[in-house]
């Protein structure tokens, strides 16, 4: 029994929350070199096959803490759903549920990107063929840049064909509007017009996207839920205190 209690207390959540934070701050002031350049290139399993446990032991850490961590919120919930079913309002019982969903949403979506993300860059000419990496072709209409009076570059973009059958069929990206396709997103990091109108393209893959936003919708709705049960209850508290007096 008390062991079952440690296991879903909220002090157990707040100490794991504190240690990962710990880790984290660590390896992210002793990472350095090669490694700190790689771990953003490529999906984070990838890199820590590829690395050494001297460099990687904060995020092996910070693995094993989260899984305490999911395995702390799936009890809690459980618990929570087990002790109050019928004994209160849906609203009540719905908003920290919904939180611990949320967030086991945001941690899966980690996960799926821990495994299956990918980052490809490469050069692209104007009037040229492109390709995603599940062999779907794309064409580079037109590369645009524009240059201050010293020739600096001020804003560019690109527009692709997105399907050759179709001619018609086009998009425009530019920095922080890319082309999303398949589960890719294209995005256009740097182009130049001279001596020949090129850009520098990179292909990204998230998989855990769309779970992350879900998982942070559903957090923010468990938030106001939680917000609107205390309001109400602190009203009916002012009220028959009131009533009292």
């Amino acid at each position: 029994m008390k062991l079952w209690r440690a296991l879903i207390s909220l002090e157990l959540c707040l100490v794991l929350l504190a240690l990962v934070a710990v880790c984290m701050s660590l390896g992210s002031f002793s990472l350095g070199g090669e490694y700190a350049v790689t771990i953003n290139g490529m999906a984070l399993f990838a890199w820590l096959r590829e690395t050494p446990l001297f460099f990687s032991w904060w995020i092996w850490a910070t693995l094993v803490l989260l899984v305490l961590l999911t395995l702390n919120t799936v009890l809690c919930s459980s618990d929570t759903l087990w002790m109050r079913w019928g004994r209160g309002g849906w609203t009540a019982l719905l908003a920290p549920q919904l939180m611990h969903a949320g967030f086991l949403l945001i941690v899966l979506a980690h996960l799926l990107s821990a495994i299956g993300s990918s980052i490809h860059s490469f050069e692209v000419r104007e009037k040229s063929l492109a390709a995603l990496p599940d062999g779907t072709q794309y064409g580079i209409s037109s590369i645009a840049v524009t240059t201050s009076s010293q020739g600096m570059p001020l804003a560019f973009s690109s527009e692709l064909v997105t399907n050759l059958n179709n001619p018609d069929s086009r998009v425009i990206i530019s920095p922080n509007h890319p082309w999303f396709l398949n589960g890719y997103g294209v995005y256009i990091k740097q182009a130049e017009a001279y001596p020949i109108k090129r850009a520098l393209f990179e292909i990204h893959r998230e998989p855990g996207a769309m779970p992350a936003l879900a998982g942070a919708l559903l957090f923010t709705v468990g938030n106001v839920l939680l917000v609107v049960v205390r309001s109400r209850v602190r009203e009916n508290e002012r009220c028959v205190s009131e009533s009292i007096s």
